[in-house]
């Protein structure tokens, strides 16, 4: 039985293994010394791979699509890949700590005993199941799929790939901030509620807004029928 001593010890793609297949007792085990640096390269690596990704499909799609010369765009798609890849790296960043941030601070208000640097880390290795999108991503453009069989395939697979980040990421929230399964899954659902309540409210006012706003327009300004 491994111990929290050589789960510490772990390499880079052992620490892989363990979040996704093992992710108990690698949290457990990365609690007092979160693999801080290792996680930061997980996230980059991800992000970059991603944009990789996504920016062949686009050339792709591109190339596919009539009247397109791709040997005179190519020179313009050459420096907007590199745009494109360095926006996706600073958003990745700033995504990272800006809500891993938020989830710290609302993990510490629901009694958790964790670090900053534990909560990033956490934060940052549960995105690893988004690792297999990228694989899929670039099949279903070389293959040339259909559209509605490549946007079930996606969706599925991003549905599944959504909901295991969830569990890994209140797997790892609750291992590192050593309180219960409710208050991580607490911690991670507050700012998904708030949001979806701020929309509601924000729809709301909307229609209030345009209801209170369409007695007062003249006839010619309403819709007929």
């Amino acid at each position: 039985m491994e111990t929290v001593g050589e789960i510490k010890r772990q390499g880079f793609f052992d620490l892989i293994y363990g979040v996704l297949f093992n992710p108990v007792a690698t949290f457990r085990g990365m609690s007092e010394r979160p693999p801080f640096g290792q996680a930061a390269a997980v996230l980059f690596v991800l992000a970059f791979s991603n944009g990789i990704a996504g920016w062949f499909v686009f050339r792709t799609t591109l190339a596919d699509t009539p009247g397109m010369e791709a040997t005179a765009l190519a020179p313009v798609l050459t420096g907007l890949s590199v745009f494109f890849l360095f926006f996706t790296l600073v958003f990745a960043g700033l995504k990272w700590f800006l809500y891993g941030s938020l989830l710290h601070l609302l993990a510490e208000l629901w009694g958790g005993r964790g670090t900053p640097k534990g909560t990033l880390a956490v934060y940052a290795l549960s995105g690893l199941p988004g690792v297999f999108l990228v694989p899929l991503q670039l099949i279903l453009t070389l293959l040339r799929a259909s559209e509605i069989i490549s946007a079930a395939l996606s969706i599925t697979a991003g549905l599944v790939v959504l909901s295991w980040g969830a569990v890994l990421l209140i797997i790892g929230l609750r291992e590192v901030h050593r309180f219960s399964g409710g208050a991580a899954v607490l911690t991670v659902v507050t700012p998904v509620a708030v949001v979806l309540v701020l929309t509601g409210v924000f729809v709301a006012a909307v229609f209030v807004v345009i209801g209170a706003v369409m007695p007062l327009l003249p006839p010619t300004m309403l819709p007929e029928g």
